[in-house]
């Protein structure tokens, strides 16, 4: 359940980009904010989605938008009664900001410099009635969700970043070997406390028996 409009933030390793938790389907109005933007570049890929009008086995081929739009005011407009699921939204304006989605889920903003990319977080912020929050103490690749309009707890504090698309190959196969580690610890613990755990019990059953039929 989204107890707010944005739900969780992510920084990015460029500096200059991150990520807002937003159900994309229901808010995708958020990008009229961006009406005063000129694309430069679009790629939408759709799905027709007839919700309850269409049949169970009918599904729809996934097509890529021609149409051309000046503006994020156009693309919604045109959006608006159309029975198109979004796939993918990938939009890139004049002034080198670009917007990308993550299907129902998240929208990602790329800036220009660390300034634009602060400046553009406080101004979605406001616009969601949510922070004001201490950018600068927000650790990169890691996720906060909002607990309150303004309070954000790190989710996974202990465990490794998230990669982006800017990660370097080794900085990816890095991950992975660290990634890969922590799973076969996790599963080391979790198998020894489930031997500690049927141990336990054995004890316990056996310390009924006992109790129950003393030997002398």
């Amino acid at each position: 359940m989204w107890s707010y409009l944005i739900d969780s933030i992510e920084l990015y390793s460029d500096r200059k980009s991150f990520g807002l938790g937003i159900d994309t389907i229901r808010n995708l109005w958020l990008l009229l904010h961006f009406k005063n933007l000129e694309i430069k570049n679009k790629t939408i890929y759709y799905q027709v989605d007839n919700g309850i009008r269409q049949r169970k086995n009918t599904k729809h081929p996934i097509r890529k938008m021609r149409k051309m739009h000046k503006n994020t005011a156009e693309l919604i407009k045109y959006l608006r009664d159309k029975p198109y699921r979004l796939i993918k939204l990938e939009l890139d304006f004049t002034n080198g900001w670009a917007i990308k989605q993550l299907p129902y889920i998240e929208l990602r903003f790329y800036t220009n410099s660390i300034k634009e990319r602060n400046e553009l977080i406080k101004r979605l912020l406001n616009i969601a009635g949510q922070g004001p929050i201490n950018v600068s103490q927000l650790e990169i690749n890691y996720s906060y969700y909002f607990k309150s309009a303004n309070n954000l707890v790190k989710i996974n504090p202990k465990g490794l970043p998230h990669p982006d698309e800017f990660w370097s190959e080794e900085k990816r196969e890095h991950w992975s070997k660290q990634q890969r580690k922590l799973e076969l610890q996790k599963r080391e613990q979790d198998y020894n406390k489930k031997d500690y755990q049927s141990q336990f019990k054995e004890d316990l059953r056996f310390k009924f028996i006992v109790d129950k039929y003393p030997p002398f």
